[in-house]
């Protein structure tokens, strides 16, 4: 692993995490703002591309995998350290029908053997995770070939999150880096990036963005699951309303901070 790289998880945490998953089969669903306004980064991002040659960093339970390889007829690999989140992004790309190849692999360690291999990288959720984003960034680029495009996600936990996120699960801000969009821009920039655009994502509203999990402890499994249920529920309702207003994305209440790079040829 980069020496100035120290992750800020273990893959206990994220074995916990997707251990309340593998019982459970999810699709992507289109009638979630969120999944629209990503559908169009990646729309932007894979313009100038036929059949590229992408991966994925941290895919654990991926759904995006499976949609790139059937709407961009994607050679697709993923790359993850936790062997249960691998698996069931595998699952995922069987249930949809497609190939790809998920590596279970440390990606420090992926990066020693292989450069320039990819037209597309992309991580929903990955630097936040490190004591120093740039030297992920740097892992990140080393992947890429040149005039290869990225993007990168992460949570927005500032605006109305924060406080959400401190009551249904203080560790996941002591897990995370707040990483605002000016930030991840003049991050890449340092990375040598040449940054396309910027900016916040994911519609007016995702309360789901925050992890509930720690509640199953106190409210049981069925309360868990009827918390996840009001919570999905009024993504749905009321982000689409909100959306239907034409609420912008912005700090307050936009799930995802993104930008969408190239590496220079």
């Amino acid at each position: 692993m980069n020496s100035n790289a120290s992750p800020l998880t273990d893959e206990s945490y994220w074995t916990t995490l997707w251990d309340g998953q593998q019982h459970r089969v999810r699709h992507l669903r289109r009638v979630y703002v969120a999944n629209r306004h990503l559908a169009q980064l990646f729309q932007l991002a894979l313009a100038n591309f036929k059949h590229p040659t992408l991966i994925e960093l941290g895919c654990a339970d991926s759904l995006w995998l499976p949609y790139l390889a059937k709407n961009y007829e994607a050679e697709c690999y993923g790359i993850d350290f936790s062997e249960l989140g691998c698996r069931l992004a595998q699952r995922n790309l069987a249930l949809a029908g497609v190939e790809g190849t998920i590596l279970c692999e440390d990606i420090f360690t992926y990066t020693q053997t292989h450069t320039a291999e990819f037209d597309f990288v992309y991580s929903m959720g990955l630097i936040e995770h490190f004591t120093s984003p740039q030297a992920v960034l740097a892992e990140m680029s080393s992947l890429l070939k040149p005039g290869g495009t990225m993007l990168t996600t992460t949570p927005n936990l500032r605006g109305m999150y924060t406080p959400i996120a401190r009551i249904a699960s203080p560790k996941l801000l002591a897990t995370h880096r707040v990483i605002p969009p000016t930030t991840l821009a003049e991050l890449l920039q340092n990375a040598g990036f040449h940054v396309i655009e910027f900016g916040y994502t994911g519609g007016p509203l995702k309360l789901s963005v925050v992890d509930y999990s720690p509640w199953r402890a106190v409210i049981g499994k069925w309360g868990h699951e009827v918390l996840c249920k009001c919570v999905n529920l009024t993504d749905i309702v009321v982000g689409n309303f909100l959306a239907a207003l034409r609420v912008p994305n912005q700090q307050l209440t936009s799930p995802y901070v993104y930008a969408i790079c190239s590496k220079p040829k």
